[in-house]
């Protein structure tokens, strides 16, 4: 689908968006709204803070990462003195993290409590859907805050945000269309979505079945191999290190990238048949297949290699097994996932766990059919992210006046 521009632009003289139509203004967002942050009651681990009952419910961001930018409920409300020392919102009101899930906008829908690791706008002179459309689309805060290891934004960067603003009742005209486009789009990414349950089910009821029914138990020690090919670096060499994991789901993606001051006993050669383990951070527990394009490629002793014992277990049918049980068969005592991020995956106690082993010729049968699935499941996860890419240029174009929608007649 294709829309027209406006008829005239101007330059905004702002990075994120080049242009905006002639008629449009450009504002700080702190010329809009004083920025104001949250507050938390300390020590926020004890219980008088806390009530059942309470009145407002307490905001995590766990919270809004699961709210779909609507926030209707939270795990935990607070006492009133707990409430009396936090910051209390009214419904309708928009609030954006600044740390964690830097930059995610939430309108509650109900009475809420935000800390420290909240901002929100008490006196925001527009429609809060209009910022909440601005932030949702991601582009305005890139760049900005301290960089670490975590981008954290705080009052004065949001406030000096520059944004788009136009009428108010282009601002509607502009929201109406975002949220019937954005629906649309959404619908078609939950019926994906339901695929990917529907295709997961199917393979751990495969492969779980069929291990529970036609099975021996073996110590993992005593039919896999932990594989070690300590890389020697000469000078003028580098490498490719493995990048991200998806979790359980027997991918991943590399990064190309030089690696600096890589001792010889630091890193390990991957060759295509490994199976891969991250031990690494929150991703602790994820599998990987490598592949023979991944040939080549390095990982740091945070990342286990594992080989089946050809004879008894096949490599492939250990993936399979392993994602069938989401990860459980690691992440119960040998990964202390994001609770514990410095502390590495415990291979020795791994290897003692008891896994079940079918046949040679039922593993042989099953890996095929899993490897068609997964195949299919990433086939299915590419369309996924098209579509979020999508919905999420379709928003960039609509508030930054890339397009021209206030003549758009929806399709049913």
């Amino acid at each position: 689908m294709t829309f027209p521009a406006y008829p005239k632009y101007k330059d905004s003289g702002v990075e994120w968006f080049d242009n905006v139509p002639n008629h449009w203004d450009v504002m700080s967002i702190k010329w809009l709204s004083n920025v104001q942050r949250g507050a938390s009651p300390r020590p926020i681990d004890d219980q008088k803070y806390f009530d059942d009952e309470g009145e407002y419910a307490w905001v995590r961001i766990s919270d809004v990462s699961s709210s779909s930018g609507v926030l209707r409920e939270t795990t935990q409300r607070l006492s009133d003195l707990g409430s009396s020392l936090s910051v209390k919102l009214s419904p309708n009101t928009l609030f954006v993290s600044i740390a964690g899930t830097v930059g995610k906008p939430c309108i509650t829908e109900i009475h809420a409590c935000i800390h420290d690791g909240f901002v929100y706008f008490p006196n925001l002179k527009i429609n809060p859907k209009w910022l909440f459309r601005i932030f949702e689309g991601g582009l305005c805060y890139a760049g900005l805050g301290k960089m670490g290891t975590q981008l954290n934004l705080n009052t004065d960067t949001i406030g000096s945000i520059k944004i788009p603003v136009p009428t108010s009742r282009e601002i509607e005209e502009i929201l109406k269309f975002l949220d019937h486009e954005t629906a649309r789009i959404d619908a078609l990414i939950c019926e994906q979505e339901k695929l990917i349950e529907l295709l997961n089910e199917k393979i751990v009821s495969m492969t779980l079945g069929i291990s529970t029914n036609k099975s021996d138990q073996y110590r993992l020690k005593d039919v896999a191999t932990v594989i070690s090919r300590p890389v020697i670096q000469k000078k003028e060499e580098t490498y490719t290190p493995i990048g991200l994991f998806n979790r359980g789901r027997g991918l991943f993606h590399k990064e190309p990238r030089q690696t600096e001051e890589m001792g010889d006993s630091d890193f390990f050669w991957i060759e295509a048949g490994d199976l891969i383990i991250s031990g690494q951070f929150a991703w602790e527990g994820a599998v990987a297949f490598a592949n023979q394009q991944d040939s080549g490629c390095v990982v740091s002793h945070r990342y286990p290699v594992l080989r089946g014992r050809d004879d008894i277990l096949k490599t492939e049918y250990l993936l399979a097994w392993l994602m069938s049980r989401h990860g459980d068969f690691l992440l119960n005592e040998n990964s202390r996932g994001a609770a514990g991020r410095n502390r590495p995956l415990n291979i020795n106690s791994l290897l003692k766990e008891k896994i079940s082993i079918p046949p040679i010729e039922v593993q042989t049968s099953v890996s095929k059919v899993f490897h068609e699935r997964v195949k299919l499941f990433s086939e299915i996860k590419k369309q996924i992210e098209f579509l979020q890419e999508r919905r999420s240029a379709l928003i960039s174009a609509a508030v930054t006046g890339q397009i021209d929608v206030r003549n758009h007649v929806p399709k049913e």
